[in-house]
């Protein structure tokens, strides 16, 4: 049967170049590395957020042979490995982790780490972000586009609605799904099987008018996401669960890594910076525990994030994640996100509603914070 488009109208593509943005954007990859200060840095691209126990494995391999042994969990559900010595490709292209390498940076697809499992879900989100994967590798003009740009699918769940996503396929139906635009729902609308063709053609109107932008102008911020992720236990249709943990500041070494993929589980990463073990057994909370992640509700960690900070970036002037961990051990259930920043640029930094602590040229600058807090957590970490 072929795929049905109700409408196909992509209005509001306007183009968006960040201050300073240069001919072509910087942003890292699997092929194309970073130079940090603590090494090279490989950003891989994980759509949908899907790992499994076998890529898990070789990711703690490449990040002890040729790493620092440390992966990050990005704010896109991507997955970083720092402190690189030498080309990681050729591991990272063995673990299946690289099947498109010309597309390799333009692979942002977000979607829900309870996609499939989720009974709120209108549609198969797993199914979707694959379908949707496949289009965007499928077509030679997608590579290019930015290292920026995002696609996302939110499968009915509400767990990625307000998403900072360029291109998002919304389901709002059985068997039916909108195309929203930098936040803007727009009229186009197709079946599951015709939707990835409305993003891909979106996409290709967005570049013929881009002129060098990066990214689809927003009118307006995105909006916190209406039914955040919960960290514990979720039901599964199934009767079985999914367990959410949060890796804190957003870090996994290459000992954790090991453990998860002995698990024998898929593992989903999500922009939350937290990683979901889906179809779980009754002792995996446990071992997620063991493994030093965090399950409760109430823990410090959670709304807590910080850049790389000193030793990881040539601009920070501050150890802004031993301050971050600090706080952690002082923060109470119901406080406000916050994010440490060891330079102006404030990499990493939540888009709206977060307290802030910055180092600047002019001394550390908090907001939304007691000052006492911050000079506490300083004193820790100095």
């Amino acid at each position: 049967m072929e795929p049905t488009v109700h409408a196909v109208v992509f209005d509001d593509l306007a183009p968006r170049r960040p201050a300073g943005a240069t001919e072509g954007d910087r942003c890292p990859g699997a092929l194309r590395l970073h130079q940090a200060a603590d090494g090279w840095l490989a950003r891989i691209r994980i759509p949908g957020g899907r790992l499994t126990p076998t890529q898990l494995a070789a990711l703690a391999d490449v990040a002890t042979a040729q790493g620092n042994g440390l992966l990050d969990l990005t704010s896109r559900a991507n997955v970083q490995l720092r402190g690189l010595r030498g080309d990681p490709s050729a591991a990272i292209a063995a673990a299946g982790l690289l099947p498109a390498p010309a597309h390799e940076r333009v692979r942002n697809v977000l979607a829900s780490p309870l996609a499939g499992r989720d009974p709120r879900a209108l549609l198969d989100g797993v199914r979707l972000t694959a379908a949707l994967d496949a289009a965007i590798c499928a077509d030679p003009a997608l590579t290019a586009l930015s290292g920026r740009f995002q696609f996302a699918v939110e499968d009915g769940s509400g767990l990625l609605a307000g998403a900072d996503a360029d291109l998002l396929l919304e389901a709002v139906g059985r068997d039916e799904v909108r195309l929203v635009t930098a936040g803007v729902p727009g009229e186009a609308r197709a079946d599951e099987a015709g939707a990835p063709a409305l993003a891909v053609a979106a996409a290709r109107t967005f570049l013929a008018g881009a002129d060098g932008a990066w990214r689809i102008a927003r009118t307006a911020a995105p909006s916190a996401p209406s039914a955040p992720l919960e960290l514990g236990p979720f039901a599964q249709p199934d009767g079985r669960v999914a367990l959410t943990a949060l890796a804190p500041l957003g870090r996994l070494d290459a000992q954790q890594l090991r453990g998860l993929a002995a698990l024998g589980r898929e593992l989903r990463v999500s922009p939350w910076r937290t990683v979901t073990l889906v179809d779980a057994d009754a002792g995996d909370a446990t071992a997620l525990r063991a493994l030093g992640l965090i399950l409760d509700a109430d823990s410090g960690w959670r709304g807590l994030t910080a850049c790389a900070g000193l030793g990881a970036c040539p601009r920070a002037r501050l150890d802004v994640r031993a301050a971050a961990a600090a706080r952690a051990r002082r923060r109470s259930p119901g406080d406000p996100a916050e994010h440490w920043s060891a330079c102006p640029r404030r990499c990493g930094a939540p888009r709206a509603g977060a307290a802030t602590v910055t180092w600047t040229t002019d001394g550390v600058r908090s907001e939304g914070l007691d000052p006492g807090a911050v000079r506490a957590a300083l004193e820790v970490a100095a």
